[in-house]
């Protein structure tokens, strides 16, 4: 009696409420073009994987591999927002300017809030002289990561060449409040002061960039301007020497070092200077320079007449 009653004890438990699994609809089949679908998405994302592969660093090691397996992926599904992004930075790094712009514009399509897409068209659009709408980019980059300094030396690049002047030193200093050791937003910086005419500002800003790049012509030759309009005709010439030196062939920079030398009262070395910066003009062609630097040859040679 006591077998048959828990028999029936574990029938009744069987068949509680809860306890029976009630069997569902079959899933439905997928249809042919939804799996052939599913089979693309998969390919593609295969091929944007060895494309990656191909990356280190942060650069493609084999920028034309790379395209290819990327030109793979989005001919297999044009949506694949990765594969726009990557394509477009090695487009824009063969100087294809429209169909880099073309991919990062789809890809913030897709993902919107992507900081490093907003970035790269910043890039693309401050390169073809469109600096309203990259510092709108750039704006949002910052928005996203405040940290980013680049983001910052890029706006203020902008704003330079929108005669937003205030906004560009604002944009270089915080930008070095982030990395004092910036090189473009030191000498950035300094180009807006020495525009500005304030020199002593210009000239601490320039002395920073040169401790971080010594061999910098255009900085030496910056920081140096920045002398002459101080009167530090010395320090000048020792700016000019080195720049010549580094770039023996540029005949501004021996003008400049002309100038630099009559300023501090060397006028037989600024009339060899000027006579070398003469010399290279008429060589390379250029009437222009020439004709002004047989003015300043002048003014040096009248100085020296009884």
């Amino acid at each position: 009696m006591r077998s048959c009653a828990l028999i029936v004890f574990f029938c009744l438990l069987l068949v509680a409420p809860g306890c029976v699994k009630e069997e569902g609809p079959p899933p439905s089949p997928l249809s042919s073009a939804e799996l052939a679908a599913q089979r693309r998405e998969a390919q593609a994302a295969e091929a944007l994987a060895e494309a990656l592969q191909l990356r280190h660093d942060d650069e493609f090691l084999d920028e034309d591999a790379a395209l290819d397996y990327l030109n793979q992926a989005l001919e297999l599904d044009p949506d694949l927002a990765n594969a726009r992004y990557y394509r477009a930075t090695i487009l824009y790094s063969k100087g294809r300017m429209a169909e880099a712009l073309a991919d990062v514009n789809r890809a913030i399509e897709l993902k919107p809030d992507r900081a490093q897409s907003h970035y790269s068209r910043g890039v693309i659009l401050e390169q073809l002289g469109r600096y309203r709408e990259a510092a709108r980019d750039f704006s949002e980059v910052i928005r996203s990561d405040p940290s980013v300094a680049e983001a910052f030396v890029r706006r203020g690049l902008c704003y330079m060449q929108l005669h937003r002047e205030d906004e560009a030193i604002d944009d270089f200093g915080k930008a070095l409040a982030i990395n004092p050791a910036n090189l473009e937003a030191n000498y950035n910086r300094g180009m807006v002061y020495l525009a500005r005419r304030q020199y002593e500002a210009a000239l601490s800003d320039l002395s920073q960039a040169y401790i971080l790049d010594s061999d910098n012509v255009r900085l030496l030759s910056a920081r140096g301007e920045a002398l002459i309009r101080l009167g530090r005709y010395e320090r000048a010439v020792r700016d000019y020497r080195r720049a010549v030196r580094l770039a023996p062939g540029r005949s501004v920079l021996y003008g400049l070092l002309a100038e630099a030398l009559a300023g501090a009262g060397e006028t037989e070395q600024a009339i060899e200077a000027a006579e070398k910066a003469l010399s290279l003009a008429r060589a390379q062609g250029d009437d222009a320079l020439a004709s002004r630097y047989r003015d300043q040859l002048g003014r040096y040679r009248d100085k020296t007449l009884p």
